[in-house]
């Protein structure tokens, strides 16, 4: 992105959130750059539609795999977000561990998370299914990205980091771009950019190829310690966050 559109686009959110009324009660943020009020809740169907035309976009433009409906502040989107459990286990480690935890919160640190609510947000969809287009109360977030072209790797990995996503490569393939030997591990969990989440074998006794959609993301665990009174343990906690994340091209 251009210098120039950058300061269009932030000119351009600005412009919409002093459009806000001051008390509005239905407003659906969308993206990084769309706030619109409404005055009566819109449905799913109607309030997708009215961004994509705010933002001059025609639906065969949105990723739709990768499109959500997100709560931004409720208890469990704040709960998804705290990441003091990584921090715990920076605390408790030393060594290569401690580095591997300290660089997934650096990570995770970059990425913004919500409360995803499952379910296709596409209108083709929404619309004539009525118990998948709810009205929208209250404060929404709607990602409707474009199409990733990355598959992040994180966790036990030499380099994590993102790698272009190529049609036809398995988990296996990326974790060996980023270093990384499957010698004692014979699964890894991928994200789906539709919030999913699944292990996929990647040992050699066990290979299976399963195609991964862009805008994936590749998780192996970390060694762990016990936290006294920690409520879910930190590599489960790290999963949930990234299924709640917003997508990003």
């Amino acid at each position: 992105m251009s210098k120039y559109q950058a300061i269009k686009l932030s000119l351009r959110a600005a412009v919409l959130l002093l459009a806000l009324p001051a008390h509005a009660n239905n407003v659906v943020t969308a993206n990084q750059d769309v706030a619109l009020s409404f005055t009566q809740p819109p449905r799913l169907a109607e309030a997708v539609l009215t961004v994509t035309q705010t933002q001059q976009r025609s639906l065969d433009d949105v990723y739709w795999p990768a499109a959500g409906l997100y709560r931004m502040e409720s208890q469990q989107a704040q709960a998804i977000s705290d990441l003091q459990p990584i921090r715990d286990q920076i605390a408790v480690h030393t060594g290569e561990p401690r580095q591997q935890w300290q660089t997934l919160y650096q990570a995770l640190s970059k990425m913004v998370v919500g409360e995803r609510v499952a379910g296709s947000i596409d209108p083709d969809i929404t619309r004539i299914t009525p118990d998948t287009n709810p009205a929208l109360n209250s404060n929404w977030h709607l990602q409707l990205p474009k199409r990733p072209t990355k598959v992040t790797v994180l966790g036990a990995v030499n380099q994590p980091g993102n790698y272009p996503w190529n049609a036809r490569q398995a988990a296996r393939d990326y974790i060996q771009q980023a270093k990384t030997t499957t010698l004692g591990v014979s699964q890894v969990w991928v994200i789906s950019p539709t919030g999913e989440r699944t292990q996929h074998p990647v040992a050699y006794w066990n290979h299976q190829h399963r195609d991964i959609l862009p805008g994936s993301v590749i998780y192996i665990p970390l060694p762990s310690k016990t936290i006294k009174g920690q409520a879910i343990a930190p590599n489960q906690h790290v999963l949930t966050f990234l299924q709640n994340r917003l997508i990003r091209p």
